[in-house]
């Protein structure tokens, strides 16, 4: 067996946790993938980072690693920048799966059926090695050009979170960096083999606490059969102004049934199409447009003397609110503070 030394032994052990934590991510979102079929994509992403990195161990510890494992090694490498590509084009874009997707794993289908006459001495050290690692770099590039693309195309994209900007950033350089430190190896020579997978853990533990931090990550944002809503910007702005002028003179806000079917209902539209109006024309969740009219109702009474004896919370429930506890929530969102600091300083 291969003599190691220290600093190789202790490369070793942190692959591997990076490995065991790759792989729990994996299962993770695999369990989660009914909820949306990115989900899919990203356990396949995880389990290939995980074989890759087990692989890349077992190369380092054994003496003669078995040739069907070094060929199960590669051909998890080959899968891994195409499915992050997808992953991250589907997080960032509203769009359905498409069956031309699965080109992008041809390379892989290639490796899996000839796998049995892949050779090191054969293959692999005769320019396979090399276009795979020159491949993966590409699907690194090409992911990062879509993740920076975006920015100036708002209305292709998801409103995403800070969280889920951060979650899929973080994912996508860190996997850049891994590849790119094995081509550095391999071509170059000025790195460590075992220095992509040490280099990984500080990315997947940081990707595995936003993950179990923010289980919406993992969410469906958007029903597949309304992704595509098309409204120009003129159209956009015109419903945004009926429906703040209809709030505004009805006073629907005041009903505590009041949802978002009861405004696309008096709008005569479809409740897709009013969320989506609020999202993109008026900026705000319907939660927090509707609330934002009961609070200004809220603020109104508290400054009017004939409300002067009245409780807090009957005003609250007078407004549209059906619990204090989202009244005290969306009140302090809203102003910064709570109802009764705000009555106090403005008493």
């Amino acid at each position: 067996m291969r003599s190691l030394r220290i600093h190789q032994e202790l490369e070793v052990f942190i692959a591997g946790i990076a490995a065991a934590q790759s792989f729990l991510l994996s299962i993770y979102s695999f369990f989660e993938r009914k909820r949306d079929f990115k989900n899919l994509l990203l356990s396949i992403f995880f389990l290939a980072i995980t074989i890759r990195l087990g692989k890349s161990i077992l190369w380092i510890y054994l003496d003669d690693s078995p040739l069907w494992l070094i060929n199960l090694g590669f051909i998890a490498h080959a899968v891994s920048g195409p499915v992050l590509f997808l992953y991250t084009l589907h997080f960032l874009f509203a769009r359905k799966w498409s069956t031309w997707n699965f080109l992008h794993f041809a390379p892989a289908a290639f490796l899996v059926l000839t796998s049995n006459f892949l050779t090191l001495e054969g293959f692999w050290y005769q320019g396979g090695y090399s276009v795979l690692l020159l491949h993966q770099l590409l699907y690194s590039g090409i992911t990062l050009v879509l993740l920076i693309w975006p920015v100036g195309h708002k209305k292709s994209r998801y409103s995403l979170t800070q969280t889920a900007k951060i979650w899929v950033g973080a994912l996508v350089i860190g996997t850049a960096i891994w590849q790119l430190l094995y081509f550095s190896n391999y071509f170059l020579g000025l790195t460590p083999y075992l220095l992509g997978p040490v280099i990984y853990l500080p990315f997947v533990y940081f990707l595995a606490f936003l993950q179990f931090k923010n289980p919406s990550l993992l969410k469906q944002r958007v029903q597949a059969k309304h992704q595509n809503i098309r409204l120009s910007d003129e159209e956009l702005v015109g419903y945004a102004k009926q429906l703040e002028d209809l709030m505004r003179e009805t006073r629907t806000y005041l009903n505590p049934n009041c949802t978002l079917t009861t405004m696309a209902d008096a709008m005569k539209l479809p409740p897709y199409l009013i969320s989506h109006v609020v999202n993109n024309g008026i900026g705000k969740s319907f939660p927090d447009f509707l609330n934002g009219y009961r609070i200004e109702e809220v603020k109104q009474r508290l400054a009017d003397p004939h409300h002067q004896n009245t409780k807090i919370a009957n005003i609250a429930y007078d407004c549209g609110f059906n619990s204090l506890s989202s009244f005290n929530a969306a009140f302090k969102k809203v102003t910064g503070t709570t109802p009764s600091s705000y009555l106090k300083r403005n008493l």
